[in-house]
């Protein structure tokens, strides 16, 4: 009687073992859009408590029991003067601290070109995957189109894709392209499951359903073999998700507030039950940090805000911006612009330039305050006639007013259509023929259909000179001993 009973225990046992191994789980946590916010501070959203940075991501990720993978999406460092500065050179010391797993590129990485960033990407300590991205028709080193891991007896499937419009306006003369994100989308979702991986993973870049043309969801649509969708380039506040049919798309916060958490559920097949999203807040109060990232991002904001308080010039008068009408700052910087390209013109957009430059003392930080962007300048070839065109369809864009040198426009606006430029008229008295060819100086950001259109993408030419606008502005404004803000009068309206 006791053996048998022994006997049932055992099976009992076993039986519960085998129940227990039957449903196994899998976090996949994410990061995107960090943009140089890599250190913990104060958020007014969730009462002035400490949140963000990698110190805290590295503790919370000390905490974790379960199974994890962690990814990032890419766009690390454009928004502070901590990330452009170090052209994200902190990634290797700070984010390569974190157990990251694999993480992708968004567009805004490329800013500096693709050297800079294979520099950075040799000396991280985790692989970078992108799927849709050729330099001279080759794979760019030292990347994968497509990488697998096992977890947890789990074979997971990444593969990541960029937005094409950006980086082929931009990069066009520069051999690097992006291929079309739907075609890379179901190539590389069923090489993976070809390859027996139970669970498909896309990085994406390609944006939100706000966004005219190809989207997320749209690749949802079309290549149904990928069962998670993490999405980057978003600069989103708070997460969000969508469901396109089987495929569960994640859009995180940014900024490393908080970080993306999706559990997956598998039977004892390994076949994917369930996919469940929530949103973790990073809280000092609650993981601590890490003290030596803690130290060293210290230490990069110490050197930064040296930097940023250095004297660039002194301003007789506030020099202002504004965004629906031509403005002295405006009129200022694309002088800057105009003067360091020697070519016919320069065109800028008003949306970018973000706040005007104070009178007295004029420091590091108030002109990055003024552009607080990586854009790069770029040499555009165009007819006289596309010309015209594009600053005419630019007028018509609301608080987008286009910001000019080396040229005055007179244009007329007549009760319920668009502007319409009568004559252009270049430095010396040249006037705009619509069959002549002129080159102008604008950011890469305006070329890409910065102004809300695409017309200066069809141009003839493109020149990426990979230098920082700013950094032009910058060094244009150290000349001035005394800063005086140049006259308006280039757009003159007209009958």
């Amino acid at each position: 009687m006791k053996k048998r009973l022994l006997v049932f225990a055992l099976l009992g046992l076993a039986c519960l073992c085998g129940c227990q191994k039957e449903v196994k789980t899998l976090d996949v946590f994410y990061t995107s859009d960090v943009q140089g916010f890599f250190w913990t501070r104060p958020e007014p959203r969730f009462g002035n408590r400490e949140v963000g940075g990698y110190a805290v991501l590295k503790n919370f990720l000390a905490t974790q029991k379960q199974p994890y993978i962690l990814l990032d999406g890419g766009n690390w460092f454009s928004q502070t003067p901590e990330g452009l500065l170090s052209k994200g050179g902190f990634l290797p010391q700070l984010a390569g601290s974190v157990p990251y797993t694999a993480a992708s590129i968004a567009d805004k990485d490329l800013v500096f070109g693709w050297p800079s960033l294979r520099q950075i990407l040799q000396q991280m300590p985790y692989p970078y995957v992108i799927s849709n991205l050729t330099i001279d028709g080759k794979n760019p080193w030292p990347t994968h189109d497509y990488l697998i891991r096992e977890v947890n007896g789990v074979k997971i499937g990444l593969f990541a894709l960029l937005d094409p419009k950006p980086v082929n306006s931009t990069h066009r003369l520069t051999g690097m392209r992006a291929t079309d994100p739907v075609a890379a989308a179901k190539e590389m979702s069923e090489r993976l499951k070809e390859k027996g991986v139970q669970i498909v993973i896309l990085l994406s870049s390609v944006g939100s359903p706000e966004k005219e043309g190809i989207s997320d969801s749209t690749i949802a649509e079309e290549a149904p073999n990928i069962d998670l969708i993490l999405s980057s380039n978003m600069d989103r506040e708070n997460a969000e998700t969508d469901k396109i049919n089987k495929t569960l798309i994640v859009y995180p916060g940014s900024k490393l507030d908080s970080l993306a958490r999706v559990r997956l559920t598998f039977d004892k097949n390994n076949q994917l039950t369930d996919i469940a999203f929530t949103d973790v807040l990073l809280t000092r109060d609650d993981y601590g940090e890490d003290s030596e990232i803690a130290a060293a991002t210290a230490a990069l904001r110490r050197e930064t805000q040296r930097k940023m308080n250095a004297r660039v010039t002194t301003a007789e008068t506030a020099v202002r911006g504004a965004w629906g009408r031509e403005s002295a700052l405006g009129n200022l910087l694309t002088d800057c612009l105009h003067k360091w390209s020697r070519l016919d013109g320069a065109v800028l957009n008003s949306d970018s330039i973000r706040q005007s430059l104070p009178a007295g003392r004029v420091t590091e930080y108030d002109v990055y305050k003024m552009y607080p962007y990586s854009d790069a300048v770029t040499f555009v070839t165009l007819k006289g006639r596309a010309l015209q065109r594009a600053l005419e369809a630019s007028l018509a864009v609301k608080d987008n007013f286009p910001q000019i040198s080396g040229m005055s426009v007179e244009y007329t606006v007549k009760p319920g259509e668009n502007p319409r430029i009568k004559r252009i008229v270049f430095d010396g008295g040249r006037v705009l023929r619509p069959q002549e060819t002129y080159r102008i100086a604008m950011t890469d950001h305006v070329m890409a259909g910065g102004f809300g259109h695409d017309e200066f993408i069809n141009a003839l030419e493109f020149k990426n000179t990979f230098v920082e606008a700013r950094q032009i502005m910058r060094t244009c404004l150290l000349k001035y001993k005394q800063l005086e803000a140049p006259q308006t009068g280039r757009w003159k309206k007209v009958q």
